[in-house]
């Protein structure tokens, strides 16, 4: 089917899953010892009917002079077909009792059972204790749909699952993925990098990079960050930095992205690990990095963790200039509030009762800007105000809670700096990345 050749004026957006929210639950299926069934449907966009009129040609050796096909069902190709299957999976579920979460996209709920789905990838949650009555919700749905049911959910979203219930602990690696990239980019040897970035500073190039050096500079990236945001928070840094010369890397850039993959290489068994023994539930942290690249616009990072895994983690580049590291860290504490605002209400509607969730910060003096009753910044940068007045409100009202705490207890502060040797062992600790070599070996 040739998509790139249809003309439709049809909406062919289709909401995907969010890793965050993956991780998320994975991390809740841990720590309450939840039931992960995984399902597939097969010919998934064949369930869908066509809304508009569409004609397609006859296949080779069926083809009958001055005639074409009316399409009824979508088919794979249709530009508009993914979106078609979201829309009637959607509506299924929901005639089956379960409720979209207006937070998080391919995200469904009702009061025992969670799912989420990735095109035709289902996964269901939920406690054993509901088994009778997801078997009978599984028929209802398997007399509009065919589905595969796997035997175990051991791979979702090209992430390798790894559970040890006994002891509630779960483990998302990519291993698998990495050693494509090994192959693809043709990274051997055993004596790989320690650490994804060296502390030299990378300078924008100043000669002109050829056409075949960007592709291949970008095509490094871009797969460096799939597993960023998938799994390898330890790189989100690195890929960030890596990131702002997409468009004129030179020798130096390459070779820094070499050094980044060949680091992903060398720690490919590496995997995040959710313990449903830990006590904590969510944790945010907050930071930011002033005035550190050559623009001096500042690097910022926030990393929300539940049962001691990372699930939510981001490193950036501040959109704006600040001047001063209270105004950078303001931007950050705005941006990562944000997000345990938003993460609240995400656990909320899957009925996850979570204690309001305090933002770790670094920055004494942010804090009290915050938290002291009469305000000290005096800024003449709009948006920095604004943003500082919306968390003093967020603050005072109680809706957010920020604390501080020491630099070396900081989880965040990986994102917003290159760290190696010590100080990057450190914060490999701090994300609660493990190495499941030896776990891998007994699945062999």
């Amino acid at each position: 089917m040739r998509g790139d050749l249809q003309d439709t004026h049809q909406d062919t957006y289709a909401a995907t899953l969010a890793y965050r929210t993956f991780r998320a639950l994975m991390a809740l299926a841990a720590a309450f010892d939840l039931e992960i069934v995984q399902l597939d449907a097969i010919n998934a966009f064949l369930n869908s009917p066509i809304d508009e009129e569409t004609y397609v040609e006859y296949p080779e050796g069926f083809k009958q002079e001055g005639k074409v096909l009316q399409l009824l069902r979508a088919l794979y190709g249709l530009r508009q077909s993914p979106r078609l299957w979201y829309k009637d999976l959607t509506e299924t579920l929901r005639t089956l009792g379960l409720a979209p979460v207006p937070d998080a996209s391919c995200l469904m709920t009702n009061e025992w059972l969670t799912a989420l789905y990735y095109v035709d990838d289902i996964l269901f949650i939920y406690h054993a204790r509901n088994a009778e009555q997801f078997e009978a919700l599984l028929s209802q749905l398997q007399q509009r749909y065919q589905l595969r049911r796997m035997k175990e959910a051991n791979w979702f979203l090209g992430i390798r699952i790894m559970r040890d219930r006994p002891t509630r602990r779960l483990w998302l690696c990519q291993d698998s993925y990495i050693d494509k990239l090994a192959s693809r980019f043709n990274i051997e040897g055993t004596r790989l990098p320690t650490s994804p970035l060296g502390d030299a500073d990378l300078a924008p190039y100043e000669g002109q990079a050829s056409q075949q050096d960007i592709y291949a500079y970008q095509q490094r990236i871009g797969s460096l960050n799939f597993a960023s945001i998938s799994t390898r928070a330890d790189v989100a840094r690195p890929c960030s930095v890596l990131a702002q010369h997409l468009q004129n890397p030179g020798p130096a850039h390459l070779a820094a992205a070499d050094r980044a993959l060949g680091y992903l290489v060398g720690t490919r068994t590496m995997a995040i690990l959710f313990d449903g023994m830990l006590a904590e539930g969510l944790a945010a942290y907050s930071d930011a990095s002033f005035a550190d690249t050559q623009d001096r616009k500042s690097s910022d990072g926030y990393l929300f963790t539940l049962y001691g895994g990372p699930v939510d983690w981001k490193a950036a580049r501040q959109k704006t200039v600040t001047t001063s590291t209270t105004e950078a860290e303001l931007l950050a504490l705005s941006q990562a509030s944000k997000q345990a605002i938003q993460w609240h209400r995400i656990l909320k509607d899957i009925n996850y009762s979570q204690p309001e969730t305090s933002i770790r910060c670094d920055n004494s003096q942010t804090i009290r800007l915050l938290t002291e009753e009469t305000p000290q910044l005096s800024t003449r940068l709009r948006h920095v105000d604004i943003h500082h007045h919306w968390l003093r409100q967020e603050t005072q009202e109680g809706r957010i809670d920020v604390k501080w705490c020491p630099t070396s207890d900081m989880k965040a502060d990986g994102l917003t700096k290159t760290l190696t040797g010590q100080r990057f062992e450190h914060f490999i600790r701090q994300l609660n990345l493990v190495d499941v070599q030896d776990r891998l070996s007994m699945t062999a």
